[in-house]
Parts: C-alpha cells; structure tokens; sequence
C-alpha cells in the first residue's frame, strides 16, 4: 500500500474530509489530494503531524513506500548492470570486425602477391568471412537497438 493510500485510509477512518484533514495540517486541500494521488508528498513535519493524528508510527506510513523504492533501485540497477554488459560486448565487437576484415584484405593480397601460401590464404579468407559476418551482426544489433 502506498503512502497516499494510507493517508486516504486514515482519514477516512476518522471521518475527515480532504479539506477538514487540509485544515489541521495548516496545508490546502489540493495539498492533500496530491498525497493521496501519490503526485506529491508531506514534508517531514507534516509526516510527524499525520502520525501523530492518527496515532501510527511513521514506519507504518512509510514503509511500504520505501520497500518499493528500493525494488524500483533494485530494478534500475539490474537493467544498468545489463546495459553494462550489452555495451562491453558491443565495444569489444565493433572493432576487431571490421579492422579484421580490412586487414584480412590486405593480408590476402601481400600472400596472393608474395608468397601464395594455399592455407595462409584460406585461413585469411576464412578470417574476412568470419569478421564480415561479426560486422553485420554488429550493423543489425545496432539497427535493432540490442
């Protein structure tokens, strides 16, 4: 339960309208009904007075806001983690692929040219194929926001 939602508990519990609870708070009724919305909050002082009004701790009031504040962090801090990690893998393979295949080019070449070793120049073409397929793949992880 919110904090909005036990104020609204509350006060109806003691039979109080927005604007007579508004009243002894010193606070307008518009005040209120944003507590109760969960648009807006009591400072401190008006925590303290609220509790002491309806004779409940503050813990009680506002426990369960906390709870969710820290799964809403805990939340936040797993898909940070995540994003982390999803920008590492991306970093590591932006690079090597495309400078792999363009090497890989230029090393075909110097071994077609000088040396003609058969397996040199397969395993260099091997190597574009491979770093040209981490390119795309790279291009549509990007292209599809992953």
């Amino acid at each position: 339960m919110t904090i909005g939602e036990k104020i609204t508990k509350l006060r109806k519990e003691k039979n109080l309208t927005q604007e007579q609870f508004a009243e002894i708070l010193h606070v307008s009724r518009q005040s209120v009904s944003k507590w109760e919305l969960n648009t807006a909050y009591p400072d401190t002082e008006k925590l303290i007075r609220i509790s002491k009004l309806f004779e409940c701790s503050l813990d009680y009031l506002l426990k369960d806001e906390i709870e969710q504040m820290d799964e809403n962090l805990l939340a936040a801090s797993e898909a940070a983690k995540m994003d982390r990690i999803r920008a590492s893998v991306l970093t590591y393979f932006s690079f090597p692929p495309i400078f792999g295949w363009i090497v890989g080019i230029f090393s075909l070449r110097f071994q077609l040219n000088n040396q003609r070793n058969k397996k040199q120049m397969l395993l260099s073409a091997v190597g574009i194929v491979f770093s040209l397929a981490l390119t795309i793949a790279m291009v549509l992880g990007i292209a599809l926001g992953l």
